[in-house]
């Protein structure tokens, strides 16, 4: 047995295009956080004489012309580019830059 439709007025189909004209009252959202949960404390990172990326992602860099270049690269390579620049708040422009610039330091000009 099906349930009889309600008749289209101009009510309704105004409610349908343009939505319900009272406000809708939604229920309010209750947060419950458990504090028996205990978090191991973070430890430092391994300190060593070379920056890291992020430290170098970090730092300013001096303007000089640019050449547009493309590279085809595998979709897991540009997810792990994305994440990183996702982390460093860096375009990842600058980050491929950066490892560029790193793997040419030994390449004289």
């Amino acid at each position: 047995m099906t349930k009889p439709r309600k008749k289209l007025t101009d009510t309704l189909a105004e409610e349908f295009v343009y939505g319900k004209t009272e406000p809708v009252s939604l229920p309010e959202p209750t947060i419950s956080i458990d504090t028996t949960e205990l978090v191991e404390p973070i430890s430092p990172p391994n300190i060593t004489k070379e920056k890291s990326i992020l430290s170098k992602l970090l730092e300013t860099e001096p303007k000089e012309a640019t050449i547009r270049f493309t590279v085809d690269m595998p979709e897991s390579m540009h997810r792990k580019l994305s994440i990183l620049a996702a982390r460093s708040s860096k375009k990842k422009a600058v980050i491929v830059r950066l490892l560029l610039e790193s793997a040419l330091d030994e390449v004289e000009d």
